[in-house]
């Protein structure tokens, strides 16, 4: 665990990263909350879990998970964005193993994971996340609030 992690450093680097993948995408394509395929549900504000899930520990560390609907994406390219965005990932060598049509996960080399997963709901139904290192109980808080809407960063 990094100590000098905090919650607002860890959204920062997260939307950093997700900014960096959108910027290898097409023009037109951002993150929202709202989806484009309208079966699918809106999402919320990301949050602030513990790292250890088993509930044995009282005052452990947390991380930082954020989501979000990739939209924009023309009708019909869902797979190829799929693509893109895995190409890009592998290039920078964040890919782990594993990875289905569905679901892709990277790592970066500071220790943030980001997935593509498809919800399989058909057009507009592919969605980004992150998964931040953890960080001290301490470190919680932030007074920034998490956009709800992301576009690509200007560099790649």
């Amino acid at each position: 665990m990094d100590q000098s992690l905090t919650e607002q450093d860890a959204r920062d680097r997260s939307y950093d990263y997700l900014r960096q993948t959108l910027a290898a995408l097409p023009p037109g394509v951002s993150l929202s909350y709202h989806p484009d395929s309208p079966v699918l549900g809106d999402l919320r504000p990301g949050v602030t879990v513990p790292c250890d899930d088993s509930n044995t520990v009282e005052h452990g560390p947390w991380n930082v998970q954020i989501s979000y609907w990739l939209v924009g994406v023309p009708p019909g390219q869902d797979r190829h964005y799929v693509d893109l965005i895995t190409s890009y990932w592998t290039d920078r060598g964040w890919i782990r193993p594993g990875a289905t049509p569905d679901y892709t996960v990277a790592t970066t080399p500071d220790g943030y994971s980001i997935a593509l997963q498809d919800a399989g709901k058909g057009h507009g139904s592919l969605g980004l996340g992150t998964f931040s290192p953890c960080f001290p109980e301490s470190a919680q808080g932030t007074t920034t609030p998490q956009p709800s809407v992301i576009e690509p960063s200007t560099t790649k």
